[in-house]
């Protein structure tokens, strides 16, 4: 894992709100969702519910999102 400033809380703020990179995936801030185990998905398949409660949380600024599975 490696970050654009080696610093804690520099110019570019707490270490929180900085980028990220991890192998070829860069997210914009370390904040991050976990699977929330919403039980749901009618025959397992994700649906407009999901859409919306995840978009929202995107919108909120997460930097990444982790998605519970739908259907095994």
């Amino acid at each position: 894992m490696s970050s654009d400033n080696g610093d804690a809380c520099g110019d570019a703020g707490p270490l929180l709100f900085q980028p990220i990179t991890i192998k070829s995936v860069t997210a914009r801030n370390r904040i991050v969702v976990p699977p929330l185990c919403q039980i749901s998905a009618a025959d397992g398949i994700a649906n407009d519910w999901h859409l919306m409660h995840l978009d929202a949380y995107s919108r909120g600024g997460a930097g990444a999102i982790f998605v519970e599975a739908m259907r095994i």
